[in-house]
């Protein structure tokens, strides 16, 4: 059985927003979906392409030349 973000394609939009800098929330709220549902993805990519946290899954998903830096509470 395929998981919730293969049935409804959210994964590229996801990584594409993040590599964008938005927050998991700013991301739901564009894709219309739960912040919940944006984290476990988000988390899904991480494990994926073996990155530690989200910097470097930014920095990895962001055209040459630019950077992005989350802040985190």
């Amino acid at each position: 059985m395929r998981v919730f973000w293969e049935q409804t394609g959210v994964l590229l939009p996801i990584y594409r927003l993040a590599a964008q800098g938005l927050s998991d929330c700013d991301i739901a709220n564009k894709l219309s979906i739960t912040e919940l549902k944006v984290q476990n993805c988000m988390a899904w990519l991480l494990h994926f392409l073996k990155m530690s946290d989200r910097n470097q899954l930014i920095s990895y998903a962001s055209p040459a030349g630019t950077t992005c830096v989350i802040l985190t509470k």
